[in-house]
C-alpha cells in the first residue's frame, strides 16, 4: 500500500505542463484584445482550480490510506479494500490527466493567437514601409504634426543655428599678429592644415564608414555621423571659448577667441569624441535625440579637456584618454538607458552574422583601412613641437604590429579562418593605444610591443568579453560597433602606458623637459594616471545623466518604440531596401 501511495506522488505527468503561476496578461508588446483577455482569464482560472483540486485530492488519498492501514479485516476484505483504493487512484489520475490536457490545449491556443498577432504586426509594418516607398501616407503617419510644412525640431534647429551665427560674429575673430598664424617652423613635422584635412577625413568619413556593416542602418551610420560632426564642430568652438575664458579667469571681461587652425583641429577632436559615442548607440536613438546628445556631450568634452589638459597639464596629444576613453564610456553609460525599449536579441548586432552582408563588410573594411592610414596624423597634430615625428613613427610601428596580431589571433580563434569583424576593428586599436604621451617618449621597440599587445587583446575582447557582457552583465549595455573594444579599453591601456613610461624619468631627446612635459619627469607620470580616472568618472556620470534624460523625455513625450538599426525610420530608402534583416533576396551584388 505504501508503495502505491509513493507511485501516486511521483506521477507528475511530465508530458503535460504544470499549472502556470499567476502573471500579467497580455505582454506589453501585444495590443489588448477581448478574445485574448477571455482566454487568459480561462487559463488563469483553470490553473487555480487544478492546483487547488490537486491539493485537495492529495489530502483525500492520504486520509484514505491512513484509514486503510488502521482497518483490521480478513484477507478477502483487505483485498477488496485495496482494489477499491487502487481503482480510486486510477480515476483520480485519469481526471487529472484530462484537466491537464484541457490546460495544455488552452495554452497552445493562446500561443497560436500570440503568433498570429505577431505575424499580423510584421505584415502591417511591411505594408507600411512599402507604402512609404511609394509615397502613399498611412494612418500612422497622418498626424497633425506631420501634415505641417515645418515641424518643431526644424524651428529649434534653425534657432540654434541663428544663435551660433550671432555668437560667431561677436566672439570669434582673427588675430592681426601674423606670427600667431604662421604654422611652419623647424620643429614641425607638417603644417596644421595638412593635419586638419587628415583628421577631418578620419572623423567625418572614417568613423561613419565603420558603421556601414549594418544592412538596414548604413545610411544612419554614415549620414547621421556626418550630421553630428557638423553640429559638434560648430558648438565645440563656443564651449572651448567658454572654458578658455574660465581658465584665463576672464569671465568678468570676456575675451573673444582669436581663432587659428589649432582651434579648428580641437573642435574636430570634439566631433570625433561624439562620433565614438555614436558608435555605441547607433540604431537605438532618434534623430532629434542625437541632436540633444551632441550638444550635451560636447559641453562635457570641453569640461574634461579643461580639467585635464589646461589645469592639470596632461599630455595627451592623440586623445587616448580625453577623446577615445571619454567617448567610449560616455556612449556605454548612455546605452544602459537607451537600450531599455528593445528586446535583448534585437541589439546583439555583432553576434548576429545575418545583420550584415558581404559587400557591406567589404566597405566597412575599406573604412577601417582609411582610418588606419590617417591615425598617425590624428595622434601627431597637436603633439608638442619637436615630438611630432616620434609620435608619427611610433604610431605607425604600433599599428602594423597590432594589425599582424589581429590577423594572426583571429585565424587561431576562428578555426584557421579569418573573421572580418575581428580584423576590420582590431587593426585600429593599436593606434588608439599610442594616442597619449608615451608616443613622444618611448623607443620604436616599445611602440611595437604596445601595438602587438593591444592587437592581441582586442581580438580577445571581441571573441570573449563582448559576448559575455551582452549575455551575463547585469546592466543592459549593448555596443553597436564594438567601441568598448576598439576605443575604451585601448584608451585605458594607452593611459597607463603613458603613466608608466613617464614615471621612469629621463630626458626629452635633447629638448628642455618642461617644454614637452609641463610637470617635469617623473612627476608627469602621476598626472597621466590621474587623467585616466578623471576622464572615466566624468564620462560615466555625464553619459548616465544624458541617457536618463533622453529616456525620461521618451516617457514624457510617449515616443513610439521603433525597430533597432533601421534606416526607414529616418530616411527615404530605395526600392531594394531589405525590410527583413534575414532576407537577402534584394541584396545588390556589387562585384
Amino acid at each position: 500500500m505504501a508503495a502505491q501511495i509513493e507511485d501516486f506522488d511521483e506521477a507528475r505527468f511530465s508530458e503535460y505542463p504544470e499549472p502556470p503561476e499567476k502573471h500579467r496578461f497580455p505582454p506589453e508588446e501585444y495590443p489588448k484584445d477581448t478574445y485574448l483577455e477571455g482566454l487568459d482569464s480561462f487559463v488563469t482560472d483553470l490553473s487555480d482550480y487544478l492546483r487547488d483540486w490537486q491539493k485537495e485530492e492529495g489530502k483525500r488519498l492520504i486520509e484514505e490510506s491512513d484509514n486503510l492501514r488502521k482497518t483490521k479485516v480478513n484477507f478477502d476484505g483487505e483485498r477488496e479494500e485495496k482494489r477499491e483504493y487502487t481503482q480510486g487512484v486510477a480515476n483520480i489520475k485519469k481526471r487529472r490527466k484530462q484537466f491537464r490536457q484541457i490546460l495544455r490545449d488552452a495554452l497552445d491556443e493562446r500561443q497560436k493567437f500570440f503568433d498570429s498577432m505577431l505575424q499580423q504586426k510584421q505584415e502591417q509594418e511591411l505594408i507600411r514601409l512599402k507604402l512609404e516607398r511609394l509615397r502613399i501616407p498611412t494612418n500612422e503617419r497622418t498626424s497633425t504634426r506631420e501634415k505641417t510644412m515645418l515641424d518643431y525640431f526644424f524651428l529649434v534647429a534653425f534657432a540654434f543655428e541663428i544663435i551660433i551665427t550671432l555668437i560667431f560674429f561677436t566672439c570669434i575673430i582673427f588675430s592681426d599678429n601674423i606670427l600667431q598664424n604662421h604654422v611652419g617652423g623647424p620643429y614641425r613635422a607638417d603644417d596644421y592644415y595638412s593635419y586638419l584635412v587628415h583628421i577631418s577625413l578620419l572623423t567625418f568619413f572614417g568613423f561613419g564608414g565603420l558603421l556601414l556593416f549594418l544592412r538596414r542602418g548604413a545610411f544612419t551610420g554614415i549620414g547621421l555621423n556626418f550630421f553630428l560632426c557638423a553640429v559638434v564642430a560648430q558648438f565645440a568652438l563656443l564651449t572651448n571659448l567658454l572654458f578658455y575664458n574660465i581658465y584665463q579667469n576672464r569671465l568678468s571681461g570676456w575675451q573673444s577667441l582669436e581663432i587659428d587652425i589649432k582651434d579648428v583641429i580641437l573642435a574636430v577632436y570634439a566631433a570625433a569624441t561624439v562620433s565614438i559615442s555614436f558608435g555605441v548607440i547607433c540604431g537605438k536613438v532618434f534623430f532629434v535625440e542625437l541632436f540633444l546628445i551632441a550638444l550635451i556631450e560636447t559641453f562635457f568634452f570641453s569640461l574634461n579637456y579643461y580639467v585635464n589638459v589646461l589645469v592639470l597639464k596632461t599630455v595627451d596629444p592623440g586623445g587616448a584618454m580625453t577623446i577615445h576613453l571619454f567617448g567610449a564610456y560616455f556612449g556605454l553609460a548612455m546605452s544602459y538607458w537607451l537600450s531599455k525599449p528593445f528586446l535583448k536579441d534585437e541589439l546583439r548586432v555583432l553576434s548576429l552574422e545575418n545583420y550584415t552582408s558581404y559587400p557591406l563588410s567589404f566597405m566597412t573594411f575599406i573604412s577601417s583601412a582609411f582610418v588606419f592610414v590617417l591615425q598617425p596624423s590624428f595622434n601627431a597634430a597637436l603633439a608638442p613641437d619637436g615630438t611630432q615625428y616620434r609620435v608619427t613613427v611610433n604610431t605607425f610601428v604600433a599599428q602594423v604590429g597590432g594589425a599582424f596580431f589581429a590577423f594572426f589571433i583571429s585565424r587561431q580563434l576562428r578555426r584557421k579562418h579569418f573573421h572580418i569583424t575581428d580584423v576590420q576593428f582590431s587593426i585600429l586599436a593599436a593606434g588608439v593605444a599610442m594616442a597619449s604621451a608615451h608616443s613622444t617618449y618611448i623607443a620604436p621597440g616599445g611602440a611595437l610591443l604596445v601595438g602587438c599587445s593591444v592587437g592581441f587583446a582586442c581580438v580577445i575582447f571581441f571573441n570573449f568579453l563582448q559576448p559575455w557582457i551582452e549575455k551575463h552583465f547585469p546592466l543592459r549595455v549593448y555596443d553597436t560597433r564594438g567601441v568598448h573594444n576598439v576605443h575604451g579599453l585601448p584608451g585605458i591601456i594607452g593611459g597607463f602606458a603613458s603613466a608608466i613610461a613617464l614615471a621612469q624619468g629621463g630626458g626629452a631627446y635633447g629638448q628642455p623637459v618642461n617644454s614637452v612635459y609641463p610637470r617635469g619627469l617623473p612627476n608627469q607620470g602621476g598626472i597621466q594616471a590621474a587623467c585616466i580616472f578623471i576622464s572615466l568618472g566624468i564620462s560615466l556620470v555625464a553619459g548616465f545623466f544624458t541617457g536618463f534624460l533622453i529616456w525620461s523625455l521618451r516617457k514624457v513625450t510617449q515616443a513610439k518604440r521603433k525597430t533597432a538599426y533601421q534606416d526607414a525610420h529616418e530616411w527615404n530608402v530605395s526600392h531594394d531596401y531589405p525590410n527583413d534583416p534575414f532576407d537577402f533576396s534584394t541584396e545588390p551584388y556589387w562585384f
